[in-house]
């Protein structure tokens, strides 16, 4: 936990900290106890998977402290949660569910299909997606092979490691598969993009954005780990499957091109891959 409480400030120094000074008098090191650059965070091998943790959790917490934090500065950390903002814009403007409630503002936009581009929870959700995305891409910039050399990173923690990547990738991909669904174009960020408090990313088309998730999809499960197999709440190979079928059943839409048979190829594949679902549920 003692990381995950400090991946706030970490990430704040990664991201924003990350232009190199030029002069040695802006060589310091942080006071604050709570403040520490990426080199010292992941000198401990458990820091690689805290930092993983984190991007799992980015889909359930608003925050580093619990409820009244949020990662987003001016983002409120109520309306700015990831899973509601993304069920509030998949579910609430539907005949799928009623939501009468009118005391925060949005909502009633959201389900008599009135709302703006001003809504807040619209905006929240693109928020998300954009801050998962920045932090899964400086977890891989700080995961790779002459990143983990420098620190003397090899064997077992190496391999665990390659594995992490392969989810943070998995975790990125299913934030930009939000976007392609919810925003078509999205603005993007990846291991790849300049850091720093100049950087300002450009948007992509839904068509880029597409073939990006696919990409990285078909990536990424190469190194995750076998159906099953893995600690419970984690993504692995069959994850990635069932998100490409969804990405191949919404090809239609998303780029104009009839992908059924490749979604068709992925379904059997996690329908071959060991899951089953629960027959006393009831599924009605």
């Amino acid at each position: 936990m003692k990381y995950l409480k400090k991946y706030n400030f970490i990430i704040i120094a990664m991201l924003f900290l990350g232009i190199s000074s030029c002069t040695d008098d802006l060589d310091v090191v942080p006071m604050d106890d709570d403040f520490s650059g990426a080199e010292e965070y992941f000198q401990t091998p458990g820091a690689y998977k805290a930092y993983l943790g984190k991007l799992y959790a980015g889909f359930a917490v608003s925050g580093p402290n619990g409820a009244g934090s949020s990662d987003i500065q001016g983002l409120d950390a109520g309306f700015g949660q990831y899973m509601r903002a993304y069920y509030l814009m998949q579910e609430v403007p539907t005949d799928e569910a009623i939501l009468g409630w009118v005391g925060d503002a949005g909502i009633s936009e959201m389900s008599s299909a009135t709302w703006t581009a001003n809504n807040a929870f619209i905006n929240a959700m693109y928020l998300r997606i954009l801050y998962q995305a920045t932090i899964t891409s400086e977890f891989l910039r700080q995961t790779s092979d002459e990143k983990l050399s420098e620190r003397g990173v090899s064997g077992e923690l190496a391999e665990q490691v390659k594995m992490y990547r392969a989810e943070a990738r998995f975790i990125r991909a299913l934030a930009y598969f939000h976007g392609i669904d919810l925003f078509g174009k999205m603005t993007f960020v990846d291991e790849n993009s300049p850091t720093g408090t100049f950087f300002f990313p450009e948007e992509i088309s839904r068509n880029e954005l597409f073939n990006y998730v696919e990409s990285e999809l078909l990536s990424a499960a190469e190194d995750m780990g076998q159906p099953t197999q893995v600690e419970y709440g984690r993504a692995d190979k069959a994850a990635a499957w069932m998100l490409l079928a969804k990405l191949y059943l919404n090809a239609e839409v998303f780029i104009g091109q009839n992908k059924y048979n490749e979604a068709m190829t992925y379904v059997n594949q996690v329908i071959n891959s060991g899951y089953s679902i629960d027959a006393n549920m009831p599924y009605q």
